[in-house]
This record gives C-alpha cells, sequence and structure tokens, in this order.
C-alpha cells in the first residue's frame, strides 16, 4: 500500500514539475543541447523535473541532519543554532540541482575528450583504407566496427552507417545529422570539411593525409597547455600541499607548549588532510590526463548472445568429449600460471598480489607475536577464571607498529613495483622500436616481399626489445596461424593503446588492400607521432619530478630539525615545574609523542608525495610507487640511524 501511495506521489510531482518546466523549454536550449550531445535518453523538462525533485529530497534529509545535530548543541549555544539549519539544508539543494544541470555538460565535455583524443589515428586510419582504393561507405563501417581500439570516433560513426543503412538516410544528411548531435569541436570541424569534400567531387584520400597531419600537429599544441596546466598543479601541490602543512606543523608544535589540545589538530593534518589533499591532487591530475593520456588494458571481449537459449538440444555422443575440452580450456590458464609465474607475473603484475598481499599479513602478524604481543595465554586464563580480568592482554603499542607496518608495505609493494616497471620499460621499448620495424616491413615489401616473408626477413634485424616479439609473431606462422591472427596475438601481449591502433591498421589493410607499402609507411609515421607525443610529456615532466623529491627533502629536513632540535630541548615534567609560575603548562608537553607525530609525517608525506610524481611525470599512480617506497625508506633511515625512532 505504502509503495504504491510513495510511487503515486512521485509521479505525480514529476508530472507537475514536468509541465512546469515544459512550458518554460526555450530557456534551456543551451541543456537540451548538452543533453543530445552527451546521449541521455530524456526529455530537458523531464529531466529537470526528477533533479528538482532530488535536490528537493536532499534538502529535507539535510534539514532534518541539521535539526538532529542541533537538538545536542542549542544547550551550549542557545536555540540561536536552529536558525542555521535551513540556510544549510537551502544551501545543500541548490548545490544539488547544480550538479544535475552541469551533469550533461560534463558528460559531453568527457565523451569529446574521448573524441579527440583518438581523432587523428582515427583520421589515419580512414586515410591508410582510402589509400587502398576502398569507398567512404566502407571506410566508415571498417572504422564503426573497431570501437575497443578508437573509442568515441569510432561509436559516433556508428551512428553515420546506423543512419545510411538502416534509417535509408543519404551520407550527406547522415553527416549533417551528425554534426549537430556531436560534442567534439574537433570531430565537427572535419564532418564539415569531409561534406564540403564529398559535394565538391574532391580527392577524399588527399583531404584525410592533410587533416590527419593537421590534428596531430593540433594534439602536439594540445598537449603544450596541458604541460602548463601540470606544471601549475605541481606548483600548487608544493605550495599548498608540502609547504602548507609544514608551516601548519611548527604553528602547532609551538602552540602545543601552552595548549595541550592542539596535538588533535596536528594528527588530524598528518593522518587526514595530508592524505585526502594527495588523493584529491591524483583524482585531478587523472581528470587532467583524461583528454591527454591513453590507458592501457586489454583488448575487450564482446560476449556474443546464446542463440539456442531456451531451446532444448538432444545430447549427442560428442557431448562428453565437448565437455572434457570446456573442462581442459578452463584449467588452461592455471596451468600456464603454474608452470612459469614469473612470466605471469611479468605480462600482468597485478597476479603477484596474490602473493605480496598474504605474504605481508603473515610477516605483520609474526613479527607482533615474536614481539610478544597476540599471546593467546591471557584469553585462556581468563576464560578460565585464573586471571580477574581481560587487561592481562597486550597490545602493540603504536611505535611498535611502525616497523612492522612499514616492512610489510615493503613486502606488499616491492615486487608488485618491480615487475610494473619491468613492463612499462619493456611497453616503451617496444613504442619506441615499432616506427622503425614498420619503416622495414615497407622497404621490404616494396623489395617484392609479401607481409609474412618481410616478417621472416626481419628475423635477422636486431632492434632490440621488438626482436623477440618477431620471432614469437613467426613462430605463430610456422605453427599455422595466419599473419593477421599472430600480429593479434602480439598485439594481445603488448595491450597498449598505440601498439592496438598500428597492428589494427595494419590487418585490415592488409585485408583490403594488395600494396600494402604505403599504409606501412602511414602505420610508422602515426606510431611515431604517438610516440613523440609520449616523450615529449616525460621529457618535460621529468623536472616537475625533481622538484617533488627536493621538496621532499626539504620537508624531512626542516621536520628532523624541529623534532631533534626544538621539541626535545623543551623543558618537560619535573624540569617544566621549576619554571615560573607561567610555564607550568610544559609540565603536559608530551615530548616523545610529538616526535612519533614527526616521524609518521615524513612518511606520510613521502609516500604521497612519490604518488603524486608517478601521476605527473607518467599518468600514472602506480609509477609512482618506486618514488614512494624510496621516499619513505629516506625517511625511516633518517628518524631511526639519527636516534628519533
Amino acid at each position: 500500500m505504502w509503495g504504491k501511495v510513495t510511487l503515486y506521489t512521485y509521479t505525480s510531482t514529476i508530472r507537475k514539475l514536468g509541465i512546469y518546466f515544459a512550458e518554460r523549454r526555450s530557456s534551456y536550449t543551451d541543456l537540451t543541447n548538452a543533453l543530445r550531445r552527451a546521449r541521455i535518453p530524456i526529455p530537458v523538462d523531464k529531466y529537470l523535473a526528477r533533479s528538482a525533485l532530488l535536490s528537493a529530497l536532499v534538502a529535507v534529509a539535510v534539514l532534518l541532519s541539521s535539526c538532529l545535530i542541533a537538538i545536542p548543541l542549542s544547550s551550549t549555544f542557545g536555540w540561536m543554532i536552529f536558525l542555521f539549519t535551513l540556510p544549510v539544508s537551502l544551501v545543500f539543494g541548490g548545490i544539488t540541482y547544480s550538479l544535475f544541470k552541469y551533469y550533461p555538460t560534463f558528460r559531453s565535455d568527457d565523451t569529446a575528450a574521448r573524441i579527440d583524443r583518438s581523432l587523428p589515428s582515427a583520421i589515419t586510419y580512414m586515410y591508410a583504407l582510402s589509400r587502398g582504393g576502398m569507398e567512404l561507405i566502407e571506410i566508415l563501417e571498417s572504422l564503426a566496427k573497431q570501437r575497443r581500439v578508437y573509442g568515441g570516433v569510432a561509436n559516433h560513426v556508428g551512428y553515420i552507417v546506423r543512419d545510411i543503412r538502416y534509417f535509408n538516410i543519404d551520407i550527406i544528411q547522415a553527416m549533417h545529422d551528425a554534426n549537430d548531435r556531436c560534442p567534439s569541436r574537433h570531430m565537427r570541424d572535419f564532418l564539415d570539411g569531409l561534406i564540403m569534400v564529398l559535394d565538391s567531387g574532391g580527392n577524399l584520400t588527399e583531404y584525410f593525409r592533410a587533416k590527419a597531419a593537421y590534428y596531430y600537429e593540433r594534439a602536439e599544441a594540445d598537449q603544450e597547455e596541458y604541460l602548463n596546466s601540470l606544471g601549475m598543479v605541481a606548483e600548487g601541490y608544493i605550495t599548498v600541499f608540502v609547504a602548507g602543512p609544514l608551516f601548519l606543523m611548527t604553528v602547532l608544535v609551538v602552540v602545543g607548549m601552552i595548549d595541550s589540545t592542539s596535538i588533535v589538530l596536528l594528527q588530524a593534518l598528518i593522518y587526514g588532510l595530508i592524505p585526502g589533499a594527495t588523493a584529491m591532487c591524483i583524482i585531478l591530475l587523472n581528470i587532467m590526463a583524461g583528454s591527454h593520456e591513453e590507458s592501457r588494458g586489454v583488448p575487450s571481449t564482446v560476449k556474443q548472445p546464446d542463440v539456442f537459449a531456451g531451446i532444448d538440444v538432444v545430447p549427442s555422443e560428442e557431448a562428453e568429449l565437448f565437455a572434457q575440452l570446456e573442462r581442459a580450456e578452463s584449467i588452461k590458464k592455471y596451468k600456464k600460471f603454474f608452470r612459469n609465474p614469473l612470466q605471469a607475473f611479468f605480462e600482468n603484475p597485478g597476479y603477484v598480489l596474490l602473493l605480496t598481499v598474504p605474504a605481508a599479513l603473515i610477516y605483520i602478524l609474526i613479527d607482533v607475536y615474536m614481539k610478544g604481543y597476540l599471546s593467546l595465554q591471557p584469553v585462556i586464563d581468563t576464560l578460565s577464571g585464573v586471571a580477574s580480568n581481560a587487561s592481562t592482554m597486550a597490545f602493540p603499542a603504536l611505535y611498535i607498529l611502525d616497523d612492522v607496518i612499514i616492512f610489510g608495505m615493503f613486502v606488499l609493494l616491492v615486487p608488485f613495483t618491480y615487475f610494473y616497471e619491468k613492463r612499462t620499460r619493456r611497453i616503451k621499448n617496444i613504442e619506441s622500436e615499432m616506427p622503425e620495424f614498420l619503416r622495414r616491413l615497407a622497404s621490404m615489401n616494396e623489395a617484392g616481399l609479401t607481409l609474412t616473408s618481410s616478417i621472416r626477413a626481419s628475423l635477422k634485424s636486431r632492434l632490440g626489445m621488438l626482436d623477440r616479439e618477431i620471432r614469437r609473431m613467426w613462430k605463430d606462422i610456422e605453427w599455422g596461424a595466419t599473419t593477421s591472427e599472430a600480429m593479434t596475438r602480439f598485439e594481445e601481449r603488448a595491450r597498449t593503446v598505440m601498439i592496438t591502433r598500428t597492428i589494427t591498421l595494419i590487418i585490415k589493410a592488409n585485408e583490403a588492400v594488395s600494396d600494402i607499402r604505403r599504409v606501412l609507411q602511414i602505420a610508422a609515421a602515426d606510431a611515431e607521432a604517438a610516440h613523440r607525443l609520449k616523450q615529449n610529456r616525460f621529457s618535460n615532466m621529468a623536472e616537475y619530478v625533481m622538484i617533488i623529491y627536493l621538496s621532499f627533502f626539504v620537508f624531512l629536513f626542516i621536520v628532523y630539525v624541529l623534532a631533534a632540535h626544538f621539541i626535545t630541548m623543551v623543558p618537560v615534567g619535573d624540569a617544566a615545574e621549576n619554571l615560573s609560575e607561567g610555564m607550568t603548562m610544559l609540565a603536559q608537553y608530551d615530548a616523545e609523542r610529538y616526535i612519533l607525530l614527526m616521524f609518521h609525517a615524513t612518511l606520510i608525506q613521502g609516500f604521497c608525495s612519490g604518488l603524486v610524481a608517478g601521476a605527473m611525470g607518467s599518468g600514472s599512480a602506480y609509477s609512482g610507487l618506486k618514488h614512494s617506497l624510496i621516499m619513505v625508506a629516506i625517511a625511516y633511515l633518517t628518524f631511526t640511524q639519527l636516534g628519533l625512532a
């Protein structure tokens, strides 16, 4: 009964609000366009009605929560505190409504960023197929099928193909419609030019070539702006999240001499503000990198629908054989893992966590037990009545856990970091050698060799890390795989966007055209341009990584001086009681606790700074783990070897 009443109230409220916003639909033209470009299939009046209702519910919830919080506080601040509950709820409701209105714009901007990220390579793909003589509609269909490779561009082109094939719309009108709903300004510019070329009967191949070159130049200019923004973020991080906490720590340590409660603020700063600010900084860097970085990932597979679902199939005599084959396939990956676990760790570093996580937990438990803690005897005595209460149980103090947690962290992260960095370095070497490999294939193809023969001839070349992959490709071909299958397996082993795009371009061109020489040259130029963009980013951000290291060393030096030459010199206990009456509060000053907080501050700051350095320098917080481990080790050795921890 209550469910029906609630549903009726919800739908009637949505209907009334929808009528209100429908009468003012002309005032929300920008939001209507944003909804269309974000592909949110909701009319603007219904979207605003839902947003207003949910925002009102948030405001009511905040109002009730504020009243509950104000009730115990009213005894201290009086009934006037209830006057703040209504403005607070209205503010939260307004913020929620504004976020709902901004969400379509955010989503369309994110879609535009994905389109811009893959647009140069997608146009290069179209250029290569056009060079081979394929018709435009065939090129668009081929591109639309490569969604896992060309992302947003392939999705958008897929709508053009849908309009042409299923809605019987001519190609010019389909492109006009796609232009109207496209969130990317660069994609709209490309479609406008393509429509003009089709109308005027121009050369499509030359247009694709010119646009590919233009958008790669544009990508370099956009990356310069992105690097400048990263530089501002790096300077802001050092100023606000390194120098700022350092200043606050110094102030709170001094204030602690006259107010013992300041240590609570110091703990909140060290254990809450520094990690929280670092998490926000990494999230900001990931959002900024969304339109510039290309993530690595395993090529996705699409699950095919079961066309025989619900149909009873009479089992055949070979059913048991097929069942055995399925069981063998299911355990094949486990056999491969146990046959050569190191190879599995190099290919997927995340697998090593299956070993290091239990190892770290076991180490922590054993270390704590060996120090005399976690003994079961107090529990047994308590249950048997020998002990009067459970107070005889001993728990490790915080300073005891420092060593255990730090070494446990090294047990957990060092193997993962090693395999991750080895794989990252291997991928970088392969990507740097890929353009030269493609140019050699093109020259051999120009001399009259087929693509398969060119791969065989490349066995004698010395490229570096790529030589092993070339041998594996040729082994696959010798064992009966086609050239396309062998290259696809190489792509799956590498699992990078640049190599995936290059291999996809070569495979499709090899299937569509007879003269692949020019396609190989195009693929080589495309791979070299993508690699040059990455190298330019890494070289420019290396200096900011060094700046973060320097800022950490400054932080460590000042905190150590503060702990060793200020906190330890403060008179406490009996020494403080011998001072004048105005300094007797120093008797409550806990110097050891402050030194322990300084030690923890350097460890936490070192770990967080390393993650930020990786996010800035390589675009991944995982790459920052090596920096984090180095900084944590330096901080730990500094305090332990100099006798402060």
